[in-house]
């Protein structure tokens, strides 16, 4: 028989179970399960949790929004009939589309990219692209086209940051100015690269990290004397028809020196233009004395036959031949009052083959 104590306990452990499920609104299973679990003690486990990346929306364009934004490069309808995309850096925005996309139609864009054109290994150096590959860019101050010339190298630190210009004179090692590299410590070369604030380039650049940084064991920074450095690189960059190195000046190549001129990156970019910093080309007018009254001066300097203020770290001292082979004279340095001081790499042939020896480098 059961006695009235045991029957009042369980009436109460009734009640109070009644409370516990009432509590819970809308008699959510997973709610009551959870509010008893607060209670118990369970062993613990481990999870593995894996997070999906977000994926790149398209951008829609078109008036009736039914188009997308797509390199220029990419679309059947700009590509269509014709070698080369026409670019007008002059031309006001039609759509939302970045400078170097198209508004297309879904149905029109291209499946297939543009494949990077080796030059079946030739070491042919100083070679330009005339008028650039894959497009034409007309309508802007000084600026040149995609590929235009090859060897133009942007020069990174480990944070992608921009430090200066560099010039490929071997397909795995990089010429600059050791006021550029001098107080970095890991860098990354980029070739076949054109324009900085964008990756929107009819094909990809290739990054390749620096193995050792050479500089000058004169190099002065008050005087800017023996302003060079090398970057060997971790390995070469492939043979391709817009990654080219320029060409080293012989003792007995001769050189159009009223034709000169530099490629490059500014250092900085034009406040007009806060969206774009591509390669620019400017013409260099040599002056016929030295920079400094020291006649063993390792210095060349010129100035800009421009109105427009050009700073361009590092950048390259071009000059042809009667051939139109390009030769590279000198590495933008500094500049002070409108005159432009490039280190002299005519003078620095031997040391350069000297350094570049130790690592089976021969140019």
């Amino acid at each position: 028989m059961t006695s009235p104590t045991g029957k009042l306990g369980s009436l109460l452990l009734l009640f109070a179970l009644i409370l516990l499920i009432s509590d819970i609104s809308g008699n959510d299973e997973t709610a009551f399960f959870q509010k008893i679990s607060t209670t118990t003690t369970r062993p613990t486990t481990t999870t593995t949790t894996t997070t999906k990346q977000p994926v790149t929306q398209e951008k829609k364009c078109g008036l009736l929004n039914d188009k997308i934004c797509v390199k220029r490069t990419e679309c059947a309808e700009t590509v269509r009939n014709i070698r080369k995309v026409i670019i007008d850096l002059g031309e006001p925005p039609k759509s939302i589309c970045h400078y170097l996309e198209t508004c297309c139609l879904p149905k029109d864009k291209l499946k297939v990219s543009i494949n990077r054109e080796h030059t079946a290994g030739s070491n042919q150096c100083g070679v330009t692209n005339v008028d650039g590959l894959y497009m034409t860019v007309k309508g802007g101050s000084l600026v040149t086209s995609f590929g235009e010339y090859p060897w133009v190298v942007a020069i990174f630190d480990v944070a992608a940051q921009f430090v200066c210009t560099g010039t490929l004179i071997a397909y795995n090692v990089v010429l600059t100015t050791a006021s550029c590299v001098a107080a970095e410590q890991q860098l990354i070369a980029r070739a076949g690269e054109w324009d900085l604030m964008t990756e929107n380039e009819p094909v990809a650049h290739v990054n390749i990290s620096v193995k050792k940084s050479i500089v000058h064991e004169k190099f002065d920074w008050e005087s800017m004397e023996y302003n060079i450095a090398l970057l060997i690189l971790e390995s070469a960059f492939d043979h391709l028809q817009y990654i080219t190195p320029i060409c080293l000046l012989g003792n007995d190549t001769e050189v159009f020196y009223e034709k000169c001129f530099i490629t490059g990156w500014r250092s900085t970019r034009p406040l007009n233009q806060p969206s774009r910093n591509i390669v620019v080309k400017v013409e260099i007018a040599i002056d016929s004395g030295s920079c400094s009254l020291n006649s063993i001066s390792t210095e060349i300097c010129a100035t800009a036959n421009t109105n427009l203020a050009i700073y361009a770290k590092g950048a390259p001292l071009i000059c042809p031949t009667d051939s139109s082979i390009y030769h590279i004279i000198g590495a933008w340095s500094t500049r002070t009052k409108g005159v432009i001081q490039f280190s002299d790499v005519r003078q620095f042939g031997p040391w350069i083959r000297e350094k570049l020896e130790p690592d089976g480098i021969f140019i």
